[in-house]
């Protein structure tokens, strides 16, 4: 119902035993992905972690054996905004107090606009930095803004470390981020730890076309 796009599933052959090795026969895996075949609910299919070409061959010998078909990708209405991080965010749904659409997005996190948030990122304080971003979704903020782009700082070990401490907070990681950054650099080394769908905050041509199409 949500996904506009193909849906793919590649599961594990099984949990891990306790020397690593995965125990679930071929017949196994093909009778745990019997309900996404029976439901419609993929588009695609195949083996992650334990799979070997006979799990593969036994999930293909399953879908045709029963004809199964595909998901049929549901019918595109209006365009939506969806972000998430835990918890999914469609924009278009988010109303304020009066009932008018309204995004909150939370800036107690920028380097640029809060002092308390400079003086602890620089003081490696990340700990309380996790405080402030916190209690921002507590208060309602829908989105966090994150900013480190400071000459004084290193923005990219920074972002990185920031990023990586939110996603192990769920009343922080559940929220989508903001990846507020003037360089490609900084705002990569989020996104490489970032979970879920957040928004970039910025990309522009003035570092160059060439970098920008990159």
């Amino acid at each position: 119902e949500k996904a506009e796009c193909f849906v793919h599933v590649y599961a594990n052959a099984g949990l891990p035993n306790a020397m690593g090795g995965y125990d679930d026969t071929p017949e196994d895996m093909a009778g745990y992905n019997l309900p996404f075949f029976e439901n419609g609910w993929v588009n695609m299919v195949g083996g992650c972690c334990g799979s070997t070409p006979p799990h593969i061959a036994a999930l293909g010998k399953c879908i045709a054996d029963n004809d199964f078909k595909p998901r049929p990708l549901p019918k595109l209405g209006h365009p939506k905004m969806m972000l998430s991080g835990l918890e999914d965010l469609v924009v278009d749904d988010v109303h304020n107090q009066l009932g008018l659409p309204f995004l909150n997005i939370g800036e107690r996190c920028n380097i640029a606009g809060s002092r308390k948030f400079k003086r602890l990122i620089m003081a490696g304080k990340y700990a309380e930095c996790m405080d402030i971003a916190k209690q921002q979704v507590q208060d309602g903020a829908h989105v966090v803004d994150v900013n480190v782009d400071d000459g004084m700082l290193d923005g990219v070990a920074a972002m990185q470390k920031f990023v990586k401490i939110a996603m192990t907070e769920p009343d922080v990681s559940k929220a989508p981020l903001m990846l507020d950054a003037s360089k490609f650099e900084i705002v990569m080394a989020g996104l490489k730890w970032c979970q879920g769908k957040p928004i970039v905050n910025s990309i522009s041509l003035k570092v160059g076309e060439e970098l920008f199409i990159e």
